[in-house]
């Protein structure tokens, strides 16, 4: 979801990092799943994008 927000926006990596202050290689990471990102770090994203991030837990569908 990330890599397609950022990519709908024709924001590099690069930018994404000036405008949160995370480095390009995080960035990198994350995108290629290699680093988990704190909480916190995925709201400075969102918000890099001008995005707000949303967190849900939605209930298993019931087991027959």
């Amino acid at each position: 979801a990330m890599i397609k927000a950022r990519k709908e926006q024709n924001l590099t990596q690069k930018e994404l990092s000036e405008r949160t202050g995370i480095t390009q290689a995080d960035i990198s990471r994350i995108e290629n799943g290699t680093r988990n990102p704190s909480l916190n770090m995925i709201k400075r994203l969102a918000k890099g994008m001008g995005m707000r991030l949303k967190l849900e837990f939605i209930p298993e569908p019931e087991k027959k």
